[in-house]
C-alpha cells in the first residue's frame, strides 16, 4: 500500500485538477463563451460526468509517469513546471485523437485552454503548500545514529537529502576517536550518563550498525534503552526502508542461513512461473510482428545473424543461452576488447542503439520465460565470466542466484549503469531487496514502471 503521504497528496491533485476545470466551465458558462444551457445539467449529465473524469485520470497518470509522486518536495519550480507542460501536451494530445475519431470523452476546447493555463498556477501552487506542511508541521521520526559506519554515514546523508520521507537525524554516538566528523546531528561519545541524555532527547528510534565493535559498556546502555520503551534497531532495517534496498554492510552469513524473510517464498516462486510464462505467451503473439521487422533491419543493418545467443548464468548458478536481437558488429569484441555497455559504445551499430532504447532487443526473451530459463522480473542474468569476477569481490554476490533472471528487475528501475564495482555492490543491493519482497503486486508494479521506462527512453545502454 502506498504510504499515507502519498495518498493524500494524489487526493489533493484530483481535487485541484476537479475543481479547476469545473470552476472554469462555470466561468465560461458565465462569460458565454461556451454553449452549455446549464452548468449543473451539463455537470450531471452523463457525457459531461465522462469527460472530466476522463480527463482527470489521464492527467493523474502523467503525473504519476512524470515522477510527480516519486519527488513530493518541490525542488525546483522550473523543472517542476517544464513537467507539468509535458503533461498538459499529452493530455492536449490524448484530446485531440478522441476529437478526431468523434469519441464523447472530448472537453470543450476552451475549457480545455483556459483550465489547463489556470492549472500550472493552481497545481504548482498546491504542490508548494503541501511540501510545507510537509517539511514543517507534520512531525518527522526523530533518529539517532548509533556507531559511525559507510552504512550509517550513507543513510544519514539519504535522510538529510529526502527530508520529505519522514525522518530527521538528531545525532550519532561514536567511540571514542572514531570517525571524522559528523554534520547531521549531534555528535555524542561514550559517558556514564549516556542513557539519561538519550532518553532526554525524545527519540523515536536508535538505529545501530550492523557490525558495532564490541564494547560491553554501550551495549549495556543499548539493551537499557530498549527495556525503557526506545525502538532500536539494526541500522541495516531503516536502511532498507528508505532506500529500498538492502545493506550489504548489515548482512552476515548468520542472516543468510537462518533468516527466512532473505529466501524468496515458495508460493510466490510457484505463481511467478505461472504468470510469467502466460504474459510471455501474450507477448510473442502481440509483437511478432515487430520482431520480424527488428530481424530484418538487424540483417540489413549489419552481417551476421539477427539473434544473439550468449550464455548467462541462471538461477543456482545453472548456464543457460539468452536469446536478445543483435545489437552490437559480429566481432565487437575482437575489435574493441570486451567492455561493459555504455551510452557512447562503439560497438553498437546504429539499429543496435535504436533497439536498446527502445528494448526491442529484450523481445527474444520471451521464448526464455516459455522455456522456464527466466522469468518476467527478477535479476539480470549476467556472463559466467562477470559472475566468477563478482563472486571473488563483492561479499554475498551468489544471493542473487536463488531465483530465475529476468528481462526486467527492481534494479534495473533504480539503478544506474555499471561502470565499476561499488555500482555494481549497489544493482546486488537492490537485487536482494526484490528477493526478500518479491510478490505478485511487486512485480506487476515493476512492469509498469518498466513500461514507463520505455516510453520515456529511461535508463537504457
Amino acid at each position: 500500500m502506498p504510504p499515507l503521504r502519498i495518498l493524500i497528496l494524489l487526493l489533493g491533485d484530483i481535487f485541484v485538477l476537479l475543481s479547476t476545470y469545473l470552476i472554469t466551465a462555470y466561468v465560461l458558462l458565465l462569460t458565454q463563451w461556451i454553449d452549455f444551457v446549464s452548468f449543473g445539467d451539463y455537470l450531471w449529465t452523463e457525457d459531461g460526468a465522462q469527460q472530466i473524469g476522463f480527463l482527470t485520470f489521464t492527467l493523474v497518470a502523467g503525473l504519476y509517469w512524470f515522477g510527480f509522486y516519486s519527488n513530493i518536495q518541490v525542488r525546483s519550480r522550473r523543472r517542476m513546471t517544464e513537467d507539468l507542460l509535458l503533461v498538459l501536451g499529452m493530455s492536449f494530445l490524448i484530446q485531440a485523437l478522441l476529437s478526431y475519431a468523434k469519441v464523447a470523452l472530448t472537453l470543450s476546447r476552451w475549457v480545455m485552454v483556459y483550465g489547463s493555463s489556470a492549472l500550472i498556477f493552481v497545481l504548482i501552487g498546491w504542490r508548494l503548500i503541501y511540501s510545507i506542511i510537509l517539511l514543517r508541521i507534520v512531525g518527522r521520526q526523530r533518529v539517532l545514529l548509533w556507531g559511525d559506519s559507510g552504512l550509517t554515514r550513507e543513510l544519514g546523508q539519504h535522510i538529510v537529502d529526502n527530508p520529505e520521507k519522514g525522518y530527521e537525524i538528531v545525532g550519532c554516538v561514536k567511540e571514542s576517536g572514531s570517525g571524522t566528523g559528523f554534520t547531521w546531528g549531534e555528535e555524542i561519545c561514550e559517558k556514564d550518563n549516556l542513557k539519561n541524555k538519550l532518553l532526554g532527547m525524545r527519540l523515536d528510534r536508535i538505529c545501530v550498525a550492523s557490525r558495532l565493535s564490541s564494547n560491553n559498556a554501550l551495549h549495556r546502555t543499548l539493551l537499557e534503552c530498549s527495556m525503557s520503551g526506545l525502538r532500536v534497531e539494526n541500522a541495516g532495517t531503516l536502511y532498507e526502508q528508505v532506500l529500498q534496498q538492502v545493506s550489504l554492510e548489515s548482512l552476515t552469513f548468520h542472516n543468510l542461513i537462518f533468516d527466512h524473510e532473505l529466501r524468496p517464498r515458495i508460493w510466490v516462486v510457484a505463481l511467478q512461473n505461472i504468470y510469467a510464462r502466460l504474459i510471455a505467451l501474450v507477448g510473442i503473439l502481440l509483437t511478432w510482428p515487430i520482431m520480424l521487422l527488428t530481424a530484418l533491419a538487424v540483417k540489413l543493418d549489419s552481417e551476421g545473424p539477427a539473434i544473439l545467443r550468449q550464455l548467462r548464468v541462471g538461477q543456482n548458478g545453472e548456464i543457460f543461452e539468452i536469446l536478445k536481437f543483435r545489437s552490437m558488429y559480429v566481432d565487437a569484441d575482437k575489435r574493441f576488447g570486451r567492455q561493459r555497455a555504455s551510452s557512447q559504445d562503439p560497438r553498437i551499430t546504429r539499429v543496435g542503439r535504436f533497439i536498446r532504447v527502445t528494448r526491442l532487443d529484450e523481445l527474444p526473451q520471451f521464448i526464455n520465460v516459455l522455456r522456464g530459463d527466466m522469468t518476467i522480473v527478477g535479476p539480470r542474468p549476467e556472463m559466467p565470466e562477470y559472475v566468477v569476477e563478482l563472486t571473488e569481490k563483492i561479499e554475498f554476490y551468489p544471493q542473487r542466484l536463488r531465483v530465475k533472471p529476468g528481462i526486467t528487475g527492481w534494479a534495473q528501475l533504480h539503478h544506474k549503469p555499471e561502470v565499476g564495482t561499488e555500482e555494481t555492490k549497489i544493482k546486488v543491493q537492490y537485487d536482494l531487496y526484490y528477493i526478500k519482497n518479491m510478490s505478485p503486486a511487486l512485480d506487476f508494479l515493476i512492469m509498469f514502471h518498466t513500461l514507463r521506462a520505455i516510453l520515456l527512453r529511461v535508463g537504457a545502454n
